[in-house]
């Protein structure tokens, strides 16, 4: 599994847990523009732990009224990874998930 069992999204049924994260067709309402994965950043204190930083824009499709249709949105996410000390393998294990739209920049999105 690529996900750390301390994750709180962890699943050992990796089809309930695709299922569960597109809850109500979330990723339907959008296309995919770009993705960036930052520089690696590891752990003063752990030599088992690291960090990335991702930013994914997503374009929104049509909504029904136009409001939205075409708009992209930047969503970002400092990843953190545990390695396992006895094979090497990284795993995700958490992340603060931040997006660009006005009056949500400064709140966690996934607290």
């Amino acid at each position: 599994s690529t996900t750390h069992p301390s994750c709180r999204d962890y699943r050992e049924d990796s089809v309930a847990w695709a299922k569960d994260l597109n809850k109500g067709g979330m990723f339907d309402s959008y296309d995919f523009v770009n993705l960036e994965a930052g520089d690696e950043e590891m752990s003063e204190e752990n030599e088992n732990e690291g960090f990335v930083e991702f930013k994914v824009t997503l374009r929104a499709k049509e909504d029904g009224n136009g409001s939205v249709a075409g708009r992209e949105t930047v969503i970002s996410e400092r990843s953190r990874f545990l390695r396992d000390p006895a094979d090497g393998s990284w795993s995700y294990a958490s992340g603060d998930v931040r997006s660009d739209v006005a009056g949500l920049e400064d709140t966690k999105l996934n607290a």
